[in-house]
């Protein structure tokens, strides 16, 4: 890769403390990139807008998925800003490249009652059921990333204040707040752990696996997974699908959008709008099974009946 490329990989790792995950995917935009500009007979330091129109039509035509795709175009953005705000380019032969459409997928989520039953599905005596049992009322109760949750050190969790301090992306931290049924949980699953570390052990998050070590993010969707699937409720949830009820569950019963963006530590209003549709999408779901006439409605206006 061009050392222009790995500069800026090092700058979004060193300045701007992007996680390795995010910057390997940028890593491998930004390859693609390099490669389109190759075959045009640039490099991307020399690249023309043409040529960046070139490579977001060459990955339709790969096939590429329309998020993938716009990903791959912000990374493209983002090291023209970087190139230009540093004097190695003069201009952004990307800036007036647009981005594709999105077709607008509502996320997945559980009502409250689901909620409820799953959460009380996952109690269990012992350290696996204390730990997942308070796992599950902190995700719900906080609208934490999973990410955020596995890397939550106890020394972070305030009890008797009911709140948390969580570091989410770019390392940015804010706090987040726990229900009375989350620290009453977390409060039952401290002296399991406890009782695994031993002087040794030098763990200081939260939650711990099965050997006494940090539990992982991964480790976290693992039990989410395996529990929703024996609760019997027929649906499959995955960590982030708490972050999503709990937002859907705030704008449903009245929250201000921009205090749940603040909760989700959502940097743009947009992004959290998204809950409004859910909230729209459960509104029409009431309706159409409690009011009289939805049902017929629907029904007569599929086979082409008369309405009055």
């Amino acid at each position: 890769m061009s050392t222009s490329i790995e500069a800026y990989l090092a700058y979004l790792s060193a300045i701007r403390s992007l996680s390795l995950r995010t910057v390997e995917a940028y890593r491998d935009d930004l390859r693609l990139y390099e490669a389109s500009c190759r075959l045009g007979g640039c490099s991307p330091e020399t690249a023309t807008p043409a040529d960046a129109r070139s490579f977001v039509a060459g990955l339709v035509r790969d096939g590429y998925q329309s998020s993938s795709i716009n990903r791959a175009l912000s990374a493209v953005k983002g090291f023209y800003r970087y190139l230009v705000r540093f004097g190695k380019v003069a201009a952004n032969p990307a800036k007036d490249v647009e981005s594709l459409p999105l077709a607008r997928t509502l996320p997945s989520f559980l009502f409250e009652g689901e909620m409820a039953e799953l959460i009380e599905s996952a109690s269990g005596d012992g350290f696996a059921g204390a730990r997942d049992r308070a796992i599950f009322e902190t995700l719900y109760s906080t609208g934490c990333r999973v990410s955020e949750l596995a890397g939550l050190a106890l020394a972070d969790v305030d009890l008797p204040a009911g709140h948390a301090r969580v570091t989410g992306k770019g390392s940015k931290q804010r706090t987040v707040f726990l229900s009375g049924k989350a620290v009453d949980a977390i409060r039952a699953w401290l002296p399991y752990r406890s009782a695994r570390l031993d002087s040794e052990s030098a763990a200081s998050t939260l939650f711990l696996n099965a050997k006494s070590g940090p539990l992982s993010a991964r480790g976290i969707a693992y039990i989410v997974e395996r529990r929703s699937v024996r609760s019997g409720q027929g649906k499959r949830l995955s960590p982030h699908g708490f972050r999503h009820s709990f937002a859907t569950h705030l704008v449903g019963r009245g929250a201000d959008i921009r205090i749940v963006q603040a909760l989700l530590g959502h940097e743009n209003i947009s992004t959290t709008q998204i809950y409004t549709h859910v909230d729209i999408a459960r509104l029409r779901s009431v309706y159409d099974g409690a009011h009289p006439h939805a049902t017929h409605a629907g029904s007569d206006a599929a086979a082409g009946g008369k309405t009055r």
